[in-house]
């Protein structure tokens, strides 16, 4: 950084340092939820379709508060209904 000038490169930031998103996919009459991390929805999305993680139809997708607290090995994959369930009576 010489002279001042600073580099246009935007800085990549880390799983850890973004929002966690819980996405809702519909597959063959079945219910998945995937938790992503990313910088907004949109972000998480892509994420989850680069990891192959969404399937068919795209439901709805929230930002979950930054309280909550996520066991690492339930995200960037695709939860059961079940574990899905078991994560937000966790919450209620």
């Amino acid at each position: 950084m010489a002279g001042g000038i600073r580099s246009s490169k935007p800085r990549r930031r880390k799983a850890g340092d973004m929002p966690l998103y819980w996405l809702v996919y519909r597959h063959s009459n079945q219910i998945s939820v995937v938790i992503e991390p990313g910088a907004s929805i949109i972000h998480a999305r892509m994420r989850a379709s680069l990891a192959e993680l969404d399937e068919d139809d795209f439901t709805e997708g929230h930002e979950l508060p930054g309280k909550w607290k996520v066991a690492k090995q339930m995200i960037g994959r695709r939860l059961s209904q079940q574990e899905a369930k078991r994560l937000l009576a966790k919450f209620k």
